[in-house]
């Protein structure tokens, strides 16, 4: 008997382990009223995009920031330089570009994409092997009125995975 009961606790405590595990690996969204736990794998050896944010659509198009993971061997400023060659080569005013932290950049740009002129802001941040990547777009005529809330999303990034 004691050792159906010592089942029945262990099993109990276990449940309570595990819905307690769960509950803290959440995205959690308390302005829009939910929390999803994340959809989640370890960095993989091609470019990635974990996560895609948006907000309503206006004049057919939703600002929004996604967060990309890039395999990347180099330094930080060696990733600045080529993200500053790739602007230029594709046409793209950068507006500016500055250091963040030890392990980080930003940038502002903008240019054309399906024929309306977008303005970024970028946060990439370098870990071990690969390149965190958060970056927020939206039309130029919608920069001003959502600058500060997509700048607060793209700034709050943070490299986790800094070791070897």
């Amino acid at each position: 008997m004691k050792s159906k009961q010592t089942v029945i606790l262990l099993l109990t405590m276990l449940g309570l382990s595990l819905s307690a595990a769960e509950s803290t690996n959440r995205l959690s969204f308390p302005v829009a009223g939910f929390s999803i736990a994340p959809l989640e794998v370890p960095p993989a050896k091609n470019i990635w995009q974990p996560l895609a944010m948006a907000l309503p659509a206006t004049g057919n198009f939703a600002g929004n920031v996604n967060v990309q993971i890039h395999p990347y061997g180099g330094t930080i400023e060696e990733y600045t330089a080529l993200s500053l060659k790739q602007f230029k080569d594709a046409g793209v005013h950068v507006i500016e570009q500055k250091k963040a932290g030890s392990s980080g950049v930003t940038f502002e740009y903008s240019g054309e994409l399906q024929g309306r002129l977008i303005h970024f802001y970028a946060r990439a941040e370098k870990g071990a092997d690969h390149v965190y990547l958060a970056t927020a777009a939206t039309t130029e005529q919608e920069w001003p009125r959502q600058r500060a809330q997509l700048k607060t999303c793209v700034d709050s990034l943070r490299c986790e995975n800094s070791k070897p």
